[in-house]
């Protein structure tokens, strides 16, 4: 028995797509979805030419198109998986072994960057149960995304904590001159500090699941994997809500040091993420992003939890909480807090089970179109946050913040 097999029992996953077996020391395989993307041959260059590590290492690219891709595109899927299989053949990769897979006409409700991820991410798990690795690492990466010379490194030196299931890893987007336009690169700069702004406004009142959830930029333990019960096949997004459930479930260790160079492209393949928000930020010419009072709510709110299991402490509860809500509902998940917690830890971990970051989220869009608390400017608001933490003189706000975000 394999510690997959209730996994692939379970859960709906494409056949084997690889005859071989694994190398009995490989201990990380990384994983990137392709759809019409040439440029994923210079992250493969760039993998090859990150230092070697001791661990044997797979790259799985999985190039896949939907029922609804163009022939053209489908057409350039085929030449690029034909560039990559030859590369496979030949060996080309020294520090890593390649396998590419490719799927075609995926049905229309199913295409899209989750469905690809999830199927070389269960590929991985496949490969490491046939080698009887739970611990072995899946790795995060895509297409248009390059990698720091010490990539594999930094990898390797998170794995080897032991308590460690889950892990994220920094990131800078590539700010090449020579390679995009000076407008796409200011404005996914923007992009960036609205991320490191997000994090940072959620670290700031110590909530448990602020995390960067960027799918170029994680990676998972198999075992783990196939615990949360893989990768969900969204159409995008799949990132966000695969980390926030393992972040529940899973000790995560964070990266702090820029490993990740995704790219700053325009892009309409998926409804938010880069390629969106800098298409969107060049359209308006500026960034609006949360308010920073909502933050100072949030703060206020969160930190009534310990004293909430004991306390009617609900004239101190932000109206807009309740508002959002609603009286009940806020009532009943009280009364369910109370009911099944024992120990104050308890309670305060199931108050976060409710209030995390899908309620975050759903809050914080809720003010979008808010009179009383409107969009902010990012580079105020990123004023504000930054001299919220102490800084005062702000030079440069894009550097300031990637500077707190990889310490904090």
């Amino acid at each position: 028995m394999s510690f997959a097999d209730h996994y692939f029992l379970r859960y709906q996953v494409l056949p084997s797509f690889f005859e071989d077996k694994p190398e009995e020391a490989v201990s990380i395989i990384v994983t990137i979805p392709c759809f019409d993307d040439e440029f994923v041959f210079q992250t493969l260059d760039s993998l090859a030419q990150a230092r070697t590590v001791p661990e044997k290492i797979e790259v799985i690219v999985h190039v896949n198109s939907g029922e609804q891709a163009p022939s053209e595109v489908v057409a350039r899927n085929r030449r690029i998986f034909d560039g990559l299989r030859y590369r496979a053949q030949t060996c080309f990769y020294e520090n890593f072994k390649l396998l590419p897979m490719l799927t075609e006409g995926t049905v229309r409700k199913k295409a899209g960057v989750g469905f690809a991820r999830k199927a070389a991410m269960d590929e991985a798990v496949r490969r490491f149960a046939s080698i009887d690795r739970p611990d072995g690492l899946i790795v995060a990466l895509d297409a248009d995304s390059l990698v720091a010379n010490h990539y594999f490194q930094e990898i390797v030196k998170a794995m080897r904590r032991p308590t460690a299931s889950c892990f994220t890893f920094q990131f800078q987007h590539h700010y090449d001159a020579d390679v995009y336009p000076e407008g796409v690169i200011n404005a996914c700069k923007l992009y960036e500090t609205y991320l490191r702004y997000y994090r940072l406004s959620l670290k700031s009142f110590d909530f448990p699941f602020a995390i960067h959830t960027i799918g170029s930029c994680f990676a998972i333990r198999a075992e783990a994997y196939i615990k949360l019960g893989g990768m969900p096949p969204r159409q995008g997004g799949e990132d966000f809500y695969f980390l926030q459930k393992a972040v529940k479930m899973h000790p995560v260790h964070e990266v702090n040091v820029p490993i990740v160079y995704p790219s700053p492209r325009i892009s309409n393949r998926v409804p938010f993420g880069t390629g969106a928000s800098v298409r969107h930020i060049l359209e308006k010419g500026r960034l609006e992003v949360y308010n920073p009072a909502l933050f100072v709510m949030l703060k206020d709110f969160y930190r009534l939890f310990p004293s909430m299991q004991h306390k009617d402490v609900s004239e101190q509860v932000p109206k807009a909480i309740t508002d959002f809500t609603g009286v009940d509902k806020f009532d009943a998940i009280l009364r369910e807090c109370r009911k099944y917690s024992s120990t104050s830890n308890a309670f305060v971990k199931r108050m976060f089970d409710h209030f995390d970051a899908f309620f975050l989220v759903k809050f914080l869009n809720s003010f979008n179109q808010s009179a009383m608390y409107p969009p902010v400017d990012i580079l105020e608001a990123g004023k504000m946050l930054l001299q919220s933490y102490g800084i005062h003189a702000i030079d440069d706000l894009y550097e300031q913040m990637m500077e707190k975000d990889t310490v904090i």
